[in-house]
């Protein structure tokens, strides 16, 4: 399989080599990410007899692209490994490890007439707050598509339409039900000089189950308002979800987030916010869900570094920020995010209802940019459980340290336009 991405590559290069010269560009680019992280907490609370765990993982890419006037392509090739999993060796040496090498984006665009694109292959994307489209960068690996996007781009509105069908083999329709079946969308942009309207229209469909062709079809759809004034800026979201079709539970939940940030000096802004996704009482009796999902969107960093509701959680979830940075320097930054968690519905053990308070978090982060295409990051979490998180990660009763982890993360990369 490795010689397979790399004979492609390698022909994809030569290729464009041959092409160079007709008006063309080719594009190279490397990319390393090492990030060593100390873990005694991330994602789930630690018993107070677990050890803390260490470890490193690391992403390298190599990534090419060609275009001229009328076509674009792109090739990025990815090895992602946590040091030391190689899966073949011996006692005389470390030889590699056989599932690490993986297409990580390949594309061609056609560019039809001047506003008209249309892009076909493996491809990211990530639109207006990334709650339910993002290409997660905190996830090694990150997230793309095997999707047909057409885009129209006429002055300050864009529109892109998003297409996407998933099969395992040739012969069945079947598939595991935990990935989308399909996947497809309509975007629009409206982008004005100080300020930004975007709408999404969302329909995804998964199967009932892993052995069966029949899908659950459910749509999503959402509003950003973006105000980009100084000192205040100013952004507004709303989704709604609901189901599409006969097969599987009915469905009606919503997701509405504020947040606004004010630049107090030029090196120092503040942002207050406020994050609600919708969940259903443990004791309710209707058979309608309300538990907003948010499917390929963003979970790193908007629900805390911590990463505790990577999946919103039965009841849904209620989340107060404060967010603090300031820019000592051009190449540091210091960060500072404080979220109170809530849940956003009522939870019960039994007839006793629970407190709805899931606990607070501090996110502290420093980056620092010592050369122009090399970055260290740092960063430390820290968390204060409550009772009714540990019935949520079901460790009720236990005795628990207190959650945190530390990263420090370095990412370098080096291009080359011919």
């Amino acid at each position: 399989m490795k010689l397979k991405f790399l004979s492609a590559f390698l022909l994809f290069i030569s290729a464009s080599f041959v092409l160079w010269g007709q008006e063309t560009q080719l594009t190279i680019e490397a990319e390393s990410r090492t990030r060593a992280l100390d873990d005694n907490g991330y994602k789930c609370p630690k018993l107070s007899n677990e050890d803390p765990v260490f470890y490193l993982t690391q992403r390298t890419r190599l990534n090419a692209g060609f275009e001229n006037k009328n076509l674009e392509t792109y090739v990025a090739i990815q090895d992602v490994r946590l040091w030391g999993d190689d899966d073949s060796y011996s006692a005389s040496g470390v030889y590699g490890n056989t599932e690490s090498l993986r297409l990580y984006q390949g594309w061609a665009k056609l560019k039809i007439v001047e506003p008209l694109s249309i892009k076909i292959g493996r491809q990211v994307f990530s639109y207006d707050d990334q709650r339910i489209l993002s290409a997660r960068s905190w996830n090694d690996y990150q997230v793309t598509y095997d999707a047909l996007l057409v885009d129209y781009v006429i002055e300050k509105h864009q529109f892109n339409l998003g297409l996407s069908f998933n099969a395992d083999n040739k012969n069945d329709f079947s598939y595991p039900n935990k990935k989308f079946k399909t996947l497809d969308f309509l975007h629009y942009e409206y982008a004005a000089d100080k300020w930004s309207l975007t709408g999404i229209a969302l329909v995804s469909g998964n199967t009932l189950t892993d052995s069966t062709d029949k899908v659950v079809y459910k749509g999503t759809y959402g509003a950003n308002l973006n105000i980009k004034g100084s000192p205040i800026k100013l952004r507004l979201s709303a989704y709604y979800q609901h189901h599409l079709n006969s097969v599987g539970e009915d469905v009606s939940a919503c997701c509405l987030s504020f947040f606004a940030d004010y630049d107090v000096v030029e090196k120092l802004n503040v942002g207050v916010g406020m994050d609600v996704l919708s969940g259903n009482k443990s004791n309710a009796t209707s058979s309608v869900n309300h538990r907003f999902d948010i499917l390929y969107g963003r979970r790193h960093g908007w629900y805390g570094y911590m990463d505790f509701f990577s999946t919103t959680p039965e009841q849904g979830l209620w989340d107060n920020m404060l967010k603090i940075k300031y820019k000592p320097y051009r190449n540091l930054s210091l960060s500072a995010d404080c979220h109170y968690f809530l849940l956003a519905a009522n939870r019960y053990d039994g007839n006793r209802k629970l407190s709805r308070k899931l606990g607070e978090e501090l996110d502290l982060k420093a980056k620092w940019r010592f050369y122009e295409s090399a970055t260290l990051e740092a960063g430390y979490s820290i968390y204060g459980v409550t009772n009714t998180l540990k019935s949520i990660k079901n460790i009720e009763g236990s005795s628990i340290k207190t959650p945190q982890y530390f990263y420090l993360m370095l990412s370098m990369s080096l291009s080359k336009c011919m």
